[in-house]
């Protein structure tokens, strides 16, 4: 994750006061901590043709209420919108923005994927940290 992501990230939380910390023993993407809380950080890059995320269900584990998929969106090669996805969310079929990929004869292949598209942002403004913010504390 390059330190530009993870410079708005942590300049985004500084702004509702709160801290992002480095996990010791995390694993990749699972790295970071607000409070109890868990963020696996994720970007897409608008400026390609990149208009989703595939997260392996093996790397995220198990969805639960302190895990959120921190999504960041960069725009013209800066980060400009962060997202705070709670886990379980993904699991929503009723939402177009969230797809669960099972792969039942290579588990190893399943996956989350989050679309990005002009609906699909309507959708994701919900979870605007400004509208997640108090599930931190």
């Amino acid at each position: 994750m390059s330190s530009l992501i993870l410079d708005f990230l942590k300049s985004e939380l500084k702004t509702f006061d709160l801290k992002l910390t480095t996990k010791i023993d995390g694993r990749e993407g699972l790295d970071f901590l607000i409070g109890d809380n868990q963020l696996y950080l994720q970007s897409i890059d608008l400026d390609t043709t990149q208009r989703s995320i595939k997260i392996a269900k093996q790397d995220l584990g198990e969805l639960r209420d302190n895990l959120f998929v921190a999504l960041v969106l960069i725009i013209d090669k800066t980060p400009r919108v962060l997202y705070l996805i709670p886990s379980k969310q993904l699991l929503e079929s009723d939402n177009d923005a969230f797809v669960n990929n099972e792969v039942s004869l290579m588990p190893s292949l399943s996956n989350w994927e989050i679309k990005i598209f002009s609906r699909g942002i309507e959708e994701l403004e919900m979870y605007a940290i400004s509208n997640q913010v108090e599930k931190l504390f």
